[in-house]
């Protein structure tokens, strides 16, 4: 909304300049109504209004003493409105040298007042209009000076910058920064918003970082609380931290250091939630000590004999430690990952596979924001590699035949031989031909080929693969030869085999 000062010596001509517009309707605020020059000046000084409606002649100070006057005040443009009486007239053309524009006879017609008040609403608008595109443009060139002072990418500004943080300084109390861990592209907007409120100003940081500085007369405690909030509507559960209160934009470092630093502890502290202080009188100390190399072997210990309480209660004793001591999170990051490339290691001791791996990739990926987080991932994997190490015992605990079997069914399309076999299971290779035959009715090779068989036939009726490639990728070197084992087996060539099963397509074959 505009403001309005109207100014006339005469009580009459005053009420009806209050009553010539809707001046409410127009978007003015009427805020204040002088009969002389004086009380006027004095009003312009503490209110600066928009427009300001004078009549010429006054005692004292006159109209056009008013208008000069307060064209030397410094930065201030108000529009004026000279009224006078049709004598007047060489008072008018010297209100035209001070840079007056609207003129208007005594006494007013309503339709001429009308259109140029339309005229000065207008004008008004287009000026604030461009005041806002340069307060936008002047924030967001300081916002990104500020943003690379705070990277330390610029220890040093001058010129512009220098001239609009000392603008900025002089309008406000002191200034805190805001720090905001964990942000998404969503995230990211939702902050932007509160600069674009007027609430604070925004600089983006590093990766999913980004700041808010806030003049510490407008709350920043508070701010940041909406922020974190606003932030969790939306299922983000980001760290906020608020650095201490430093007087100018050039000492906001200060600021920024202290917020990162207290944005540590959401570490520790993400159950609680909240917003975290940086309060100079706070201590922000990490300890960047490993745990001892016996904790994390009695761990291991627990893991592979499957104690899941042990391990359990150990995981539970090693956090709380993290947490008392406030080791840093990457401490306890990398501690969790040595016991995880430990547990990889046992595994691989009783004849493990690789499968896990993937599970590895996942917990180093998905780094945990907060300590139990970590925990419980952490918790999750052991239990997976626990669940491994009792599998493992036990299929070693079973029948060497049996165990055989499950290998020949894991590995047929290897190139294996009863050699081979042999030695892996620590078996005399005459006793392993004779026991297999003897349980299982075939002998080793043909077992290997009625597996490869039974797969070849799976992959011609569900697939489009030529019988070379399903061959070679079976373990055949001569083609010729998977040939001959699966005829000996189906009665038919393999492209017979697979026409016959596709639909409507029998040709009179019977199946095999």
């Amino acid at each position: 909304m505009y403001s309005v000062l109207l100014v006339d010596d005469e009580a009459i001509a005053l009420e009806g300049l209050k009553m010539l517009s809707d001046w409410e309707g127009l978007g003015f605020q009427i805020c204040g109504a002088c009969d002389d020059g004086e009380d006027a000046l004095s009003l312009i000084m503490d209110t600066l209004p928009d427009l300001v409606v004078t009549d010429i002649r006054m005692p004292g100070i006159d109209g056009l003493e008013l208008i000069r006057r307060v064209r030397s005040i410094e930065h201030y443009d108000p529009i004026f409105v000279v009224l006078s009486g049709y004598s007047d007239f060489e008072y008018a053309r010297t209100a035209l040298r001070y840079g007056v524009r609207f003129y208007m006879l005594k006494p007013v017609i309503e339709p001429e007042w009308d259109a140029m008040i339309a005229t000065i609403v207008n004008e008004l608008d287009a000026k604030s209009r461009t005041r806002e595109q340069e307060e936008a443009t002047s924030k967001q060139v300081l916002a990104i000076a500020l943003s690379r002072m705070l990277r330390g990418e610029l220890t040093e500004v001058d010129g512009d910058i220098a001239h609009l943080m000392d603008q900025m300084n002089q309008l406000a109390t002191g200034w805190r920064y805001i720090h905001i861990e964990g942000l998404t592209c969503e995230g990211t907007e939702i902050c932007r918003s509160f600069s674009q409120s007027g609430h604070a100003l925004y600089v983006d940081m590093y990766c999913n970082q980004a700041g808010l500085i806030v003049d510490t007369a407008r709350e920043p405690l508070e701010l940041a609380q909406r922020v974190h909030e606003e932030l969790l509507k939306h299922g983000l559960d980001c760290s906020v931290s608020v650095g201490p209160s430093v007087l100018t934009l050039h000492d906001l470092p200060e600021s920024y250091i202290r917020a990162a630093k207290a944005s540590l502890q959401h570490f520790f502290r993400s159950e609680e939630g909240g917003v975290i202080d940086g309060d100079p009188d706070s201590s922000l100390e990490m300890s960047y000590v490993l745990p001892p190399s016996l904790v994390l072997d009695e761990l291991l210990i627990a893991v592979e004999r499957s104690q899941e309480q042990k391990v359990c209660d150990m995981l539970h004793q090693l956090f709380e430690t993290f947490k008392d001591n406030k080791i840093a999170p990457e401490v306890a990051y990398m501690a969790s990952i040595q016991i995880v490339m430990k547990s990889i290691e046992l595994l691989r001791e009783f004849g493990g596979t690789t499968d896990l791996w993937r599970d590895v990739f996942h917990f180093l990926k998905t780094k945990p924001g907060s300590v139990a987080a970590l925990k419980q991932s952490l918790h999750t994997f052991l239990e997976l590699c626990m669940g491994t190490v009792k599998h493992y015992k036990e299929m070693n605990s079973e029948h060497p035949l049996v165990q055989i079997e499950r290998y020949l069914q894991e590995n047929f399309h290897q190139n294996l031989t009863i050699k081979k076999i042999a030695e892996r299971f620590f078996i005399n290779p005459v006793y392993l031909g004779q026991a297999f035959i003897k349980k299982n009715g075939v002998g080793i090779l043909e077992y290997i080929h009625d597996l490869r068989i039974a797969e070849a036939k799976r992959r011609l009726c569900d697939t489009e693969e030529t019988v070379r490639v399903i061959a070679e990728d079976l373990g055949y070197v001569h083609y010729h030869h998977f040939l001959r084992e699966f005829e000996k087996r189906t009665s038919l060539k393999p492209v017979a085999y697979r026409k016959w099963h596709q639909p409507g397509d029998r040709l009179g074959i019977s199946a095999p």
